[in-house]
């Protein structure tokens, strides 16, 4: 299977949009995501082998810290934690929620411009959720795969994510609910220097219903380091107008991330 990553190019910058990571992914992860960084999307790209990445988002209605591990080949391994706020008008007490989701990267064409990853863990991306809904760490759990797509040499990339979530304690109120998340994220570069526009749309259906949502932003990239600015709200205006922040550090890759060697200075 070819590996190719590029921290200076579209594909660097693609995979960790979020999530939580994530993010986180997302992550978003990832997802991170987180479910990583701020955006809710995540891609098929994954960190070289034994590279470290700390994801940090600070938003209106909640913040994250995300921690990643390349631990093995095509795979990252995702801990951190979220803080949401107080927000009278979502209905939303203040609490923590924790993070902990595995990444695996499925398959990538020869090319190198398109791909598929599979994410699976606990810590439900905020963003999936409805206004006002908690959840408590080891509750809420989630799977998602994600499609990506490069085009016009990179210039601009699109993702794809259908997902199954489920929370075992809705409100904590001993009640289970199940829903069907999607996502998809499109960015597009060469039009601000050094950076990207990005925008994407997702939502929750069934138990776990949450209304469809937009975010936009811009993303500044550069080798070690991806800052980001975002917007976004429900398009039925249920929940908050968000702003956020976030940043993505990357590490060269460390021997003791490095689990059976082989990784590559």
């Amino acid at each position: 299977m070819s590996r190719r990553f590029d921290p200076c190019g579209a594909a660097a910058v693609a995979r960790r949009a979020a999530r939580f990571t994530l993010t986180v992914a997302a992550l978003g992860l990832a997802a991170g995501s987180t479910q990583a960084q701020q955006f809710n999307s995540d891609n098929q790209w994954t960190a070289p082998h034994g590279v470290g990445t700390l994801v940090l988002t600070l938003g209106q209605e909640y913040s994250a810290a995300v921690a990643v591990a390349a631990l093995l080949p095509d795979t990252e391994f995702n801990v951190g934690v979220t803080r949401f706020k107080e927000s009278p008008k979502d209905r939303t007490e203040a609490h923590t929620s924790g993070i902990l989701y595995i990444k695996r990267r499925l398959s990538e064409n020869a090319a190198g411009n398109a791909g598929t990853s599979i994410s699976f863990g606990t810590g439900v991306n905020p963003s999936y959720l409805s206004a006002g809904e908690v959840t408590d760490t080891f509750q809420s759990w989630f799977v998602t795969y994600a499609y990506t797509q490069a085009f016009r040499d990179g210039q601009v990339t699109w993702d794809l994510l259908p997902g199954l979530m489920v929370n075992l304690d809705r409100d904590q109120k001993d009640e289970t609910a199940w829903g069907v998340t999607w996502s998809t994220r499109a960015a597009v570069y060469k039009i601000i220097p050094q950076s990207a526009i990005v925008g994407e749309v997702f939502g929750t259906v069934g138990e776990a219903y949450s209304a469809p949502t937009y975010r936009v932003g811009v993303r500044w990239e550069s080798p070690k380091l991806v800052v980001a600015a975002t917007y976004g709200n429900s398009f039925d205006g249920s929940g908050s107008p968000r702003f956020e922040i976030g940043l993505i550090y990357l590490t060269d890759p460390q021997s003791f991330l490095c689990l059976g060697g082989g990784c590559k200075k």
